[in-house]
């Protein structure tokens, strides 16, 4: 199974948001749906980044890891901000 790490943004909050979960695509609709309390009421959201993992744990690591400032720096680059 894979797991998916990611980064989501949203225009009209200005917020980001990092987790992890086994189907993308239906985690940005949910977020969408406000089903997510965390991001509830601050959408639209939109996919910005994200990586795929064999592992559970590696994903979770990685979605902690944009929080740093070590991957806030990796995503500026990354995405050109």
């Amino acid at each position: 199974m894979k797991f998916f790490s990611y980064v989501i943004y949203s225009q009209k909050s200005g917020s980001f948001y990092y987790g992890y979960f086994d189907d993308l695509e239906k985690v940005i609709e949910m977020h969408n749906a406000d089903q997510i309390q965390p991001t509830r009421g601050k959408g639209p959201w939109v996919l910005l980044f994200s990586e795929s993992y064999d592992n559970r744990m590696r994903a979770i690591r990685q979605s902690s890891f944009y929080r740093s400032v070590k991957g806030q720096r990796f995503l500026k680059k990354t995405l050109n901000f």
